[in-house]
């Protein structure tokens, strides 16, 4: 590689991070700064000329971390300088919900206003909080009480909502301040680096940029305040709409969230919080994306993705809504849905994650086989990728990303059909943004950091803990039908041993076993076609290393004890991602004059665990050695799932 390459391959990375940055902590920053000065074109010139020397510094700035923590004093500073000979007088036209809100916080002296604003609206810790105005501590406690408390008694005493909560009903005003998009600012930050000095440097931002102004329109009432809109191309002109079954009793009606919001004081992401065409394209680079829909699924069918199995994951959720991208580049052809649900509470939403991960990690549609699955951290409370194909052609690969950030719970879900998924690093980021988009409104922005993947085991599968999935098996040569499991049942008999192994799982020092069958019935494949699992849990892990050494030892001597028989390439499967004891070989048995039949035969043990994979291929259609040590790796880690 390189010089060139390699700076080359930097300069983007440090744009995309930038862009990750801008995208994900913008919103909450100007609402932030318009709830200091209460003048919106202020914080919108002020908010954008910070970011612009924010990439102007980016390789200072992006060292820290928390880069928004630099970002913000600029905003405040420069939103103030502008706005000083009129301070709090607010822009005209804001609703009558947050007209006292503003004025409200007007009252406060400068310092206590912005100790409430960094705390209550910023997430700042008071420890945080003071470092950043240059107090102690103590100094900073006296200053947060005394805000509190006048920015309650300035509101009339109205203790039916907390001061975020207050704050918070700022945020559908503020979102009407659009800020350029990241490579306007980029631009304008290295023209403010190439023209820079002590003398131009404003005025050559405000040159690179261009000022404009901020039209307003007041909603016509405080529910409109905090309903979510969809501004983008067919979408619905509905706000993010509670849902539920048509069996629920308590059905809501449509468009009753904002009395929701307007009830728990608290601001509905819009789809302003979703993704847009330019964070898309981490899902598929060098690629032009449209969006091509938003809406809140409450319409048609409901679904959205394949796999997905019901109109929503919480049936019982407050509102949701679904934005679905398209780009198209030579042969391959690529499409996004982004779903966002908000449920009542945290753990429903924990249900709701749990449900959208299990549609994929279970799904058994056509020929789909799982792939791999990912771990991701610093992503809001819980996240997780996985990625999965299915082998009909045109082979179509799905990239699958769900993160859970307290009540919200997003995906994104690639199809990608004649080309391959994005890197995994590539996903994690996405799902990085989408959660900051939506932490992004009134949150600090930083419920979303630079995300890290680690390989992981799949995911439960919906189908019995502890054997193979369908969703588990490779494609088998040429054969177009999928394949089906029979379900579960005790290994009173074990169908998956050989000739040569004559493993029993029964002979009483198990404490438990189960054995599955998989074929594919709708093609014309021989009776012995097919693949069997069985395990059995034994009463310690040495007890069943004991059983796997005895297998080895009777398979190394079955040539002997069988004539019939011919052992060969003796091997293990490779899994860095545990420590499971594994051994494959290759059977094959004579059973007429030159006609002999093929096994392909697996063990792996896990703790207390030993599972024994077979499979009888056909003369012409197999998998390969490397396919089957995957699918004996794969079942080591479904044996995981039993604990």
């Amino acid at each position: 590689m390189t010089f060139e390459h390699r700076t080359e391959s930097s300069e983007w990375d440090e744009r995309n991070r930038f862009d990750s940055f801008y995208r994900s902590t913008r919103q909450a920053l100007v609402l932030q700064t318009f709830a200091l000065t209460g003048d919106l074109p202020a914080a919108h010139v002020a908010v954008r000329d910070a970011y612009v020397a924010a990439w102007h510094h980016w390789r200072r700035v992006s060292a820290l971390e928390a880069p928004q923590e630099w970002v913000r004093p600029r905003a405040w500073q420069l939103a103030q300088r502008r706005h000083r000979a009129r301070l709090w007088r607010p822009s005209k036209s804001l609703s009558a919900y947050a007209d006292p809100v503003l004025a409200a916080l007007g009252q406060l002296p400068g310092g206590r206003r912005e100790a409430l604003l960094l705390t209550d609206l910023a997430g700042l810790s008071h420890s945080a909080a003071a470092r950043e105005m240059g107090v102690s501590q103590e100094v900073m406690g006296k200053l947060h009480r005394e805000a509190t408390a006048g920015f309650t008694a300035n509101l009339d005493g109205e203790a039916s909502a907390t001061p975020r909560q207050h704050l918070l009903s700022l945020a559908e005003m503020a979102s009407r301040a659009r800020l350029p998009p990241a490579s306007v600012i980029r631009r304008a930050g290295r023209k403010r680096r190439q023209t820079h000095t002590a003398v131009a440097a404003a005025a050559a931002v405000t040159v690179a940029i261009g000022s404009g102004a901020v039209a307003y329109r007041a909603p016509q009432t405080a529910g409109a305040l905090r309903a979510a809109q969809i501004p983008h191309a067919q979408a619905t002109d509905r706000p993010a709409t509670p849902h539920t079954t048509p069996s629920s009793p308590d059905a809501t009606p449509s468009g009753s969230a904002a009395d929701l919001a307007l009830e728990s004081q608290e601001a509905l992401p819009s789809a302003d919080d979703l993704l847009d065409e330019d964070q898309i394209t981490r899902l598929g680079l060098g690629q032009e994306w449209r969006v091509t829909r938003t809406h809140d699924n409450t319409n048609g069918r409901g679904i959205n993705t394949t796999c997905q199995q019901s109109r929503f994951a919480d049936p019982d959720g407050v509102a949701a809504l679904v934005r679905t991208f398209a780009a198209k580049d030579g042969n391959a052809d690529r499409s996004v849905v982004q779903t966002m649900e908000i449920s009542k509470s945290a753990r429903q939403a924990e249900k709701a994650f749990a449900t959208t991960v299990g549609w994929y990690a279970g799904c058994q549609v056509g020929r789909l086989q799982l792939l791999s699955a990912y771990r991701v951290n610093n992503i809001g409370d819980q996240a997780q990728v996985l990625i999965a194909r299915a082998w009909e052609k045109p082979v179509t690969t799905y990239s699958v990303a769900v993160a859970r950030t307290g009540r919200i719970v997003t995906s994104t879900v690639g199809k990608n059909v004649g080309a391959q998924a994005a890197p995994p690093a590539e996903i994690s980021q996405s799902l990085a943004d989408a959660v900051s988009m939506l932490c992004a409104e009134g949150g600090p922005g930083d419920c979303a950091g630079r995300p890290t993947f680690t390989a992981v085991p799949l995911p439960p599968s919906g189908e019995e803990r502890g054997i193979l999935a369908v969703a588990d098996l490779p494609p088998i040569g040429r054969v177009d039908e999928p394949w089906v499991g029979t379900d579960a049942i005790p290994a009173r008999v074990n169908p998956s041993a050989t000739i040569c192994d004559r493993t029993d799982f029964t002979d009483g020092v198990t404490r438990k076993t189960r054995t599955r069958t998989f074929l594919i019935p709708g093609a014309k494949l021989p009776d012995r076609f097919g693949i069997s699992e069985t395990y059995g849990v034994f009463r310690s892990p040495r007890a069943a290393a004991r059983f796997l050494e005895g297998v080895r030892t009777r398979i190394a001597r079955c040539e002997d004890r069988v004539a019939a028989a011919d052992v060969r390439n003796p091997g293990t499967a490779h899994d860095p991602r545990s420590r499971a004891d594994s051994m494959l070989w290759d059977v094959e048995t004579e059973i007429a004059d030159d006609v002999s039949v093929l096994f392909r035969l697996g063990f792996v043990r896990v703790g207390a665990a030993v599972a024994q994979v077979t499979f009888s291929p056909s003369t012409d259609e197999d998998m390969s050695r490397q396919q089957f040590g995957a699918l004996v790796v794969r079942a080591g880690h479904r044996l995981r799932e039993l604990g």
